[in-house]
């Protein structure tokens, strides 16, 4: 029996699809403030950054600071990194986070962002 490994098939297997964000939205660790990347893709339970690199299976408090697209105070929720990969020769690395808590008052604005500004 042979296991299918494709794209395709990867996002069919997803509880949520995943939306891609149109605009360059920025996400910061809340505790340092450092800089982590930018939100490449989004789904209601993760987010992918493209940006520095950051251990697996580490949590933090993400900031996402999508205020120019909506209202109210920055996006935060705690999440685990699943996993990390270096994405280009310049050292730039992908993450992959899942959400493992978050603000009801945060979910309606992640919701917000993710019908403002994704594609998918």
């Amino acid at each position: 029996m042979s296991v299918d490994t494709s794209v395709e098939n990867w996002e069919n297997r997803r509880k949520h699809k995943r939306r891609y964000l149109l605009f360059k939205v920025p996400a910061y660790d809340a505790q340092t403030r450092r800089f982590l990347g930018l939100v490449q893709d989004i789904t209601e339970t993760g987010i992918q950054l493209f940006g520095v690199k950051v251990d697996a299976n580490s949590t933090r408090t993400l900031i996402i600071q999508a205020s120019d697209y909506i209202h109210g105070a920055p996006l935060s929720f705690v999440a685990q990194c699943r996993w990390c990969r270096r994405e280009s020769p310049q050292g730039y690395h992908v993450s992959g986070f899942e959400i493992t808590a978050i603000s009801e008052e945060a979910r309606k604005s992640l919701h917000r962002l993710m019908e403002l500004v994704t594609l998918g």
